[in-house]
C-alpha cells in the first residue's frame, strides 16, 4: 500500500468578496486539531490603485475588480498544485485556498491561502509557494473597473 495521500478536490471560488469573518471562522475550525503548530495565512485585498493613461481622468484609480476565470481548468490546475504542496511538505496538515468570482471592491478580500502544519515554517513556505503557483499558473482573469467608468484588464507580472 502506499503512503501517497490524495487529497479531495475542492471548489476554490466564492461569489463577491471573502467576508473577514470567514477567515477567523476557518482559524476556529481547527482549534480542535493538537497535530497543528501553526498557521499561516495570505489574504488578498483590492487595491484602489492610480491608474494613468492619456484616456483616463487625472487620478482615475481602481474602484473594483471584475474577477472571471476558466473555471474547470482552473479547478484542475488546482488540484495538481494541491496535491504538489502537500508532497513538499509532508507535515502540512492542511491547504485552504479561496479566491473571489464576479465583483470586488476595493478594500474587499479577493484571495486567501490557508495552511496548518505542526511547525510554522512549513506553513510559512507552503503559503508563500502556493500563492506564487496559483499568480503563476490558474486562468484567472481580474478587469479593474476605474472611478472614471472606463476599465482595464489587470495582468500579474
Amino acid at each position: 500500500m502506499s503512503d501517497t495521500r490524495t487529497h479531495k478536490a475542492r471548489d476554490i471560488f466564492v461569489e463577491g468578496p471573502i467576508d473577514p469573518a470567514f477567515v477567523g471562522t476557518s482559524i476556529a475550525k481547527h482549534a480542535t486539531r493538537t497535530d497543528i503548530g501553526a498557521h499561516e495565512i495570505f489574504l488578498g485585498q483590492v487595491r484602489a490603485d492610480t491608474v494613468a493613461g492619456t484616456d483616463r481622468l487625472p487620478g482615475a484609480g481602481v474602484a473594483a475588480i471584475e474577477y472571471t476565470a476558466y473555471r474547470d481548468m482552473a479547478l484542475e490546475r488546482m488540484t495538481v498544485i494541491r496535491e504538489d504542496a502537500f508532497a513538499k511538505w509532508p507535515t502540512m496538515t492542511c491547504l485552504h485556498v479561496h479566491h473571489s468570482l464576479g465583483t470586488v471592491k476595493a478594500g474587499e478580500l479577493c484571495f486567501m491561502v490557508f495552511a496548518s502544519a505542526s511547525h510554522r515554517k512549513s506553513a510559512r513556505e507552503a503559503v508563500a509557494w502556493v500563492v506564487d503557483r496559483i499568480k503563476a499558473e490558474l486562468p484567472i482573469f481580474g478587469k479593474e473597473t476605474l472611478s472614471d467608468a472606463t476599465h482595464i484588464w489587470k495582468s500579474n507580472p
